[in-house]
């Protein structure tokens, strides 16, 4: 626990779902409270098993830039120790090759590091910093049965302790944080206790994922480490391919409606993804042999609970991470949302707790328009996505597109880009002269290319 001469928040704060989001928030809550207490439902391990409550675990994973930057600002060592237990650094874009709407992103080093690691190993290297902090505890387990009225809202959860057959625990709590992910059931609960639920967006997605691991040398793709081939309106199929831990390799591919969903056969789930990789994946791919079954994973529609526009907001509890909002995953912003919501939730806390659970959700409010806004307008491009006129998704695809052959074609422009994908700029600064400029540029060759009296054409 650090001490930064923080005013005690509380004696007592409960976090429900020790997953990354209950993890992140566990450490702020730590310099924050006397005692943290988080509860999860599996049965937690250290032997690489994933754990039932994250069936996307086989999929592919790793921290973005931000969500490296939180966690080694939380966790000191933690980024050196997970490339010595085998993470991979990946180097955008020079051992990270992304290829959007069918343009290869500048292929320079950028300065921008990110690792790339299955779910699982992530989660266990967190847990184990989190639970070696003096004031916290993680009891597994435990399944939450709802909550604990209070005066001011909410003041403890309650409990059932598999090795304990009888009725659930009160546990007293001054904070309680759900990040029990996308199926809390918390909004029902609070419901029942006289609350409204707050308002849903939604964004029907219909994703289809299928996952197989390698054996694979580091250099089986010609040096890099990650190659992400996106989703584009005449194909909305793509595939993740990554190194990670040790000598494995993962490839998730996915499909964007049910028609494209990829098949869970393993020889067909490679020719798949084959269809549409580049030429050396495509090798790679078609000679590889997994090492594992296809696990399968459907994720119909992106979800983001407006909490900051509730009237009425009960005291002693919030939500983070999926369970305020949660992306179409082949963005990879699960985590690194969680990360800066919980850097956010420290910011509020050090101003103390009056009206906390208000001020909290007004700052995730304004930091998640950012990564809803550019996911919804690439989602939408997507025929199979019913959000959106024909018009709206052709003008969303040709300023996505814009904006790919940019970072395609020039280093600041494709540095600019990435920064806004990993929400460490905002969108704004794609309009900073050079890149600005960039993008022009490309505007005006079209123009010239398409005008009737370009090139002597009368």
């Amino acid at each position: 626990m650090s001490q930064r001469g923080y005013r005690r928040a509380g004696d007592r704060a409960v976090v429900l779902g020790g997953g990354i989001a209950g993890l992140f928030a566990a450490r702020i809550l730590a310099d924050h409270y006397a005692a943290v207490t988080v509860f999860e439902r599996d049965r937690l391990t250290d032997d690489g098993t994933n754990r039932r409550g994250v069936p996307q675990a086989q999929h592919s994973h790793g921290l973005l830039m931000r969500a490296a930057d939180i966690a080694e600002s939380r966790f000191p060592g933690l980024i050196d120790e997970l490339v010595t237990d085998g993470a991979k650094t990946v180097s955008a874009f020079d051992d990270f090759r992304a290829i959007f709407f069918g343009n290869v992103l500048h292929r320079a080093a950028l300065g921008r590091t990110s690792i790339a690691a299955s779910r699982t190993f992530l989660e266990s290297h967190v847990r184990g910093r989190v639970s070696a902090l003096p004031n916290v505890t993680i009891c597994d387990d435990a399944a939450v049965a709802g909550l604990v009225a209070s005066d001011a809202g909410v003041g403890g959860v309650r409990v059932l302790r598999r090795e304990a057959n009888g009725e659930p625990e009160a546990i007293p709590a001054d904070l309680v944080v759900d990040a029990m992910g996308r199926g809390t059931r918390v909004g029902a609960w609070l419901e029942s206790l006289g609350y409204p639920r707050p308002r849903e967006d939604h964004v029907p997605v219909d994703i289809g994922y299928a996952t197989c691991h390698f054996r694979l040398p580091l250099d089986a793709v010609g040096g890099d480490r990650i190659i992400l081939v996106g989703p584009m309106p005449s194909r909305p199929r793509g595939f993740g391919f990554a190194a990670q831990e040790g000598d494995v390799w993962v490839l998730s591919a996915f499909g964007i409606g049910k028609d494209d969903h990829p098949p869970a056969n393993p020889g067909a789930l490679l020719e798949f993804a084959a269809e549409f990789a580049p030429d050396d994946v495509a090798t790679v791919l078609r000679r590889a042999t997994p090492i594992d079954e296809v696990a399968t994973y459907r994720f119909k529609t992106a979800v983001w609970r407006r909490y900051e526009r509730l009237d009425r907001i009960p005291g002693g509890i919030l939500s983070i991470g999926d369970a305020v909002c949660c992306f179409n995953p082949i963005y990879g912003s699960g985590m690194t949302v969680a990360a800066i919501a919980a850097d956010l939730l420290d910011e509020v806390l050090q101003q103390g707790t009056k009206d906390l659970p208000r001020r909290y959700y007004r700052r995730v409010g304004r930091m998640l328009r950012t990564p809803w806004w550019l996911t919804k307008v690439s989602d939408i491009t997507m025929p199979p996505v019913a959000v959106g006129s024909p018009r709206v998704k052709s003008l969303a695809h040709s300023g996505l597109n814009t904006a790919f052959r940019a970072a395609a074609a020039d280093p600041v422009a494709a540095a600019t880009f990435l920064d806004v994908l990993n929400m460490t700029k905002s969108p704004v600064h794609m309009l900073e002269p050079r890149a600005a400029a960039a993008m022009v540029g490309l505007g005006r060759i079209r123009q010239r290319r398409l005008s009737p009296n370009s090139e002597g054409v009368s």
